[in-house]
C-alpha cells in the first residue's frame, strides 16, 4: 500500500516486480490503456481489448484498475469497523484483479494491478490521469433499460470525462464505436 492509501501491484510474465520496472522498450506506439474490472465478466471485455491490441503487434502495457465503493449503511458500520470493510475490499479486490490479469500475464504483457476506494467514474478518470494513460477501456454501455437498476459507470464515466479517450469494447473486445477523444 502506498503513502495514499491505494494498493499497487505490476504483474508480468515472470511474476512481481518493482513499481517502475518496465518489460517494454519506449515505444511511440506503447499503449497504456486503463481497465477498470469488477466482478462481473462484462469488465474483462477490456481485458480482450488490450489482448487483441498486444496479439496485432502493438506494446501494450496495461494497468487494471478496481474501485472499492465506500461503505456508509449503519447497518454494516454498526457491526464492523472502518478498518474490517477496507481489508475485506482490499483482499476482495486482490482476488479479482489477480483473476482478471491472468490472460495478460500468460501473454507476456506488462500490467499493473491498482486497488482504490471511492466513488467509481471519478477514481477512473483520476486514475488515468495520474498513471498517464492512453486510454481508458470500459465495456459498451448496457441499454438504458438495465441502468435503471444499477449504477451506470460507463455513462458517468464518458459523461465526466477529461482528456484521456475513452474505448468502448463489445464482449469480443472489439471497439464498439463509442470511442470519445
Amino acid at each position: 500500500m502506498n503513502d495514499s492509501g491505494h494498493i499497487w501491484r505490476e504483474r508480468s510474465a515472470t511474476g512481481d516486480r518493482p513499481a517502475g520496472a518496465t518489460d517494454v522498450a519506449v515505444d511511440t506506439a506503447l499503449r497504456r490503456p486503463l481497465l477498470p474490472i469488477d466482478a462481473t465478466e462484462r469488465s474483462r471485455w477490456a481485458v480482450r481489448y488490450a489482448l487483441a491490441r498486444h496479439r496485432a503487434g502493438q506494446a501494450v502495457d496495461a494497468t487494471l484498475l478496481f474501485v472499492g465503493e465506500p461503505v456508509t449503511s449503519w447497518q454494516v458500520l454498526r457491526f464492523r469497523t472502518h478498518d474490517e470493510i477496507a481489508r475485506f475490499q482490499s483482499q476482495r479486490a486482490g482476488y479479482f484483479l489477480e483473476e482478471a490479469a491472468q490472460p495478460l500475464v500468460r501473454s507476456g504483457i506488462p500490467c499493473r494491478t491498482l486497488f482504490r476506494e471511492g466513488e467509481v467514474a471519478f477514481e477512473i478518470l483520476d486514475a488515468a490521469e495520474q498513471l498517464d494513460c492512453s486510454e481508458i477501456v470500459l465495456p459498451a454501455p448496457p441499454p438504458r433499460l438495465l441502468t435503471l437498476l444499477a449504477h451506470d459507470t460507463v455513462r458517468e464515466v464518458l459523461r465526466r470525462r477529461r482528456g484521456i479517450p475513452v474505448v468502448t469494447v463489445d464482449e469480443d473486445g472489439i471497439p464498439t464505436g463509442h470511442c470519445t477523444a
